[in-house]
């Protein structure tokens, strides 16, 4: 390969990596149509928008694969299917333009021999970076999903305890949205209290963020409240019964996340006494050795 054949590659390298990089970070429009995804949720035909690259990749072979390993948590996270598949095809991309630019840039140099092997490593390294996007979106899912948890468990607490007061069901629940406070708290509020604009029931819009956000106990909770507003029954006791479960779930799984962080932190402790241990007893073997020696 010589040096004018290296310069056509990294020349459309550079190119191909530019336009990825300004198609990939490019805002979408503010239009009715992003309103209504927003609201109702994007259907799989219409990620990506109609002639945009990402739209042509969700609906081919990448987007079935993140369909299929993600399916419906994409929408915890806030993210498409044709936002995966973007951020993996960019990742890797820039990846395979950085290490191939610098493997050409090192040999034109002299620094690196000729070798086919360079274009085996820049592909490993740029599926790499896709399989590093991936697992950052399935993190960033759970964690959404942990808050959205944490935030239903705040919800249901909280109408217990308005119940406890000799409230109404609606007005527990009304100071339940009017005390908690959080980003996924006020998504949970945001839905409730536009529910009755909808023409929707109160109990209708707390069972659909459940199972958009696959918290099992708000619908059970829903369903609760949809038997007092239909039957006139008291669900003081079952709301009470459902708050002491989801908190003792919560305290369980703060107990498993505590352990996991202990376990984390064991390997860079044992590291540091090791090391520690080393530091001063260094000086005092080698005078002892010094001393036999002598």
């Amino acid at each position: 390969m010589n040096p004018l054949q290296i310069g056509a590659g990294v020349a459309t390298l550079v190119a191909a990596a530019s336009w990825c990089a300004v198609r990939g970070f490019r805002r979408a429009p503010v239009s009715v149509e992003a309103a209504r995804q927003r609201m109702y949720g994007v259907t799989h035909d219409r990620i990506g928008g109609a002639g945009s690259w990402g739209g042509s990749l969700s609906a081919g072979a990448p987007g079935r694969w993140v369909a299929r390993r993600f399916g419906g948590s994409l929408q915890i996270a806030g993210l498409s299917i044709a936002d995966v598949v973007t951020r993996i095809v960019t990742s890797m991309a820039v990846l395979l333009f950085a290490v191939l630019a610098s493997v050409a840039a090192l040999m034109t140099m002299g620094l690196l021999p000729l070798s086919s092997f360079w274009l085996l490593l820049a592909p490993l390294v740029a599926v790499m970076g896709g399989w590093v996007v991936v697992h950052d979106v399935a993190e960033r899912i759970d964690r959404c999903r942990r808050q959205f948890r944490r935030a239903a468990n705040d919800f249901v607490q909280l109408v217990a305890v308005g119940l406890t007061t000799d409230q109404s069901v609606e007005e527990a629940v009304r100071f339940a949205l009017g005390v908690g406070s959080s980003d996924a708290f006020d998504s949970l509020r945001t839905d409730v209290l536009r529910a009755p604009q909808r023409g929707i029931p109160m109990w209708e819009a707390i069972d659909g963020f459940g199972h958009t956000y696959e918290i099992r106990e708000l619908s059970e909770f829903a369903a609760s409240l949809e038997r007092q507003g239909v039957q006139g029954v008291s669900i003081a006791d079952t709301v009470a019964s459902l708050a002491t479960a989801m908190r003792a779930k919560a305290l369980d799984e703060l107990e498993r996340d505590a352990d996991r962080a202990n376990a984390n932190l064991s390997g860079p402790t044992i590291g540091f006494v090791v090391s520690t241990i080393v530091f001063l007893a260094y000086p005092l073997a080698q005078r002892i050795s010094d001393a036999f020696g002598g």
